[in-house]
């Protein structure tokens, strides 16, 4: 049973979907891409994941309560400078030792100027 649908008011709408779903102690975030000025995979990263962070505040909840994260990468071999981003964004957010699970895949994105898209699986 859905909760709640969740909207990042700092973002666009969405489509014929939610930013993000809360239920059962849940909030089931939907693909995030970045921002249209964000351009290397470091940047792309960045602002993805700040909107998934809107999303997660927007929800009453934060970065340190993900439990699992989903990277989708137009190209795999930009992991490295993805993963480089990705700590440093949960350390910031007090996450320095407990990450999240994480699944990190090759996929090709309809929406083909984009490097990176993230979602995201929180406690409320």
């Amino acid at each position: 049973m859905v909760d709640i649908e969740v909207v990042n008011s700092k973002a666009p709408k969405a489509g014929p979907y939610n930013h993000a779903i809360k239920a059962g102690g849940f909030i089931f975030i939907s693909g995030q891409v970045p921002s249209q000025d964000a351009k290397s995979v470091k940047e792309q990263t960045l602002s993805t994941l700040k909107k998934i962070k809107d999303i997660l505040e927007a929800a009453g909840s934060k970065v340190s309560k993900i439990v699992k994260v989903s990277v989708f990468l137009k190209n795999i071999d930009d992991f490295k400078e993805m993963n480089e981003i990705y700590s440093d964004f949960f350390n910031k957010n007090g996450v320095t030792d407990k990450y999240p699970a994480r699944s990190t895949i090759e996929a090709t994105s309809p929406l083909k100027e984009f490097l990176i898209e993230i979602d995201a699986i929180a406690l409320a």
